[in-house]
């Protein structure tokens, strides 16, 4: 990446006039191209670390967007009156949990739970993956209807869609949806859906999501369908909370201790918490390892957050 020249051509004549004055110009001129390289090469390894799987949020806005967001450019807080009107707090979840996974727990083939900054590995998003076999998909049929369907895993508006992120040589698509608010803090449950291959053709991603933004959805309504296609690896689905008043991603732990027991039933050989292979297994649980501002239940770190009625178990 060349760094921008930020002395005008036009000066430089000008400039020559005093050969000292040139000289203190000369060298002032080279400190500030320095300082402009070291700029660039940081924002480009921000960009390249934000480019990795993960959320596909830069702003509260909807985006049909085909490149990853400005890593450099200041969070968006989404407006309380955007997303909170008739939402329960999260603490709802305590005494009413949901029971619904974003997929069908028959069709998931591995996972993991969202992995903490006190992980081994950490990774800030749990994920349903659909292994590399896809001759059962499409069912009957080429539309996105034949495709395995994505559930709202709660009562919520839709705050943001995402039809289409270019993330390294792939594309993915996505959805978030507002299911709580607290203050001015509203939490999204986001579905970052990753089929692992470049999109077919501009607006393919958009004929797989259901639903727009704005609007309101029942838990078990279907909001997308998930694109597997023939031939790639690992096609998944990440997904954790986020907090419009911080823009932290936080554990997902809004399901009940039988569905957090159903989706540790799928993890197979991805249930482990290491560097070196089949090593360190992840107990049942929807948060591991997670720090304090990563816990949506209450400010402390947890080894293993399983489900919201209790807190910090």
């Amino acid at each position: 990446m060349q760094a921008p020249n930020v002395w005008p051509r036009r000066c430089f004549p000008s400039c020559r006039a005093s050969g000292a004055d040139y000289s203190e110009a000369v060298r002032s001129f080279v400190a500030v191209q320095q300082t402009t390289r070291r700029l660039l090469f940081v924002a480009t390894a921000i960009a390249l670390t934000v480019s990795a799987c993960g959320s596909s949020s830069g702003s509260s806005t909807s985006t049909s967007s085909n490149s990853a967001p400005d890593s450099s450019a200041a969070p968006t807080v989404a407006p309380e009156t955007t997303n909170a009107p008739g939402l329960p707090s999260l603490n709802a979840f305590r005494q009413n949990p949901s029971d619904r996974l974003p997929v069908d727990s028959a069709l998931i083939r591995s996972g993991f739970p969202f992995k903490g900054k006190n992980a081994v590995t950490p990774h800030s998003g749990a994920h349903i993956v659909f292994g590399s076999d896809y001759e059962d998909w499409p069912q009957g049929g080429t539309a996105p209807t034949n495709y395995p369907p994505i559930y709202a895993v709660a009562d919520g508006i839709v705050s943001r869609v995402t039809a289409s992120l270019a993330v390294g040589e792939n594309d993915r698509y996505g959805v978030n949806l507002s299911i709580a608010a607290d203050g001015t803090a509203t939490y999204d449950f986001e579905y970052s859906i990753e089929p692992m291959v470049k999109e077919p053709s501009p607006g393919f991603y958009q004929t797989f999501i259901t639903v727009k933004q704005g609007d309101r959805v029942k838990k078990g309504d279907v909001i997308a369908y998930m694109y597997l296609p023939k031939g790639s690896d690992g096609a998944h689905i990440h997904f954790e909370l986020i907090n419009s008043a911080t823009q932290a991603f936080m554990a997902p732990a809004i399901f009940s201790k039988e569905t957090v027991a159903e989706f540790y039933g799928t993890w197979k050989t991805q249930g482990f918490d290491s560097a070196e292979g089949f090593t360190n297994p992840i107990p049942p649980c929807i948060g591991w390892k997670v720090a304090a501002e990563e816990n949506p239940l209450e400010n402390t770190a947890v080894d293993c957050l399983t489900y919201p009625a209790e807190s910090g178990a």
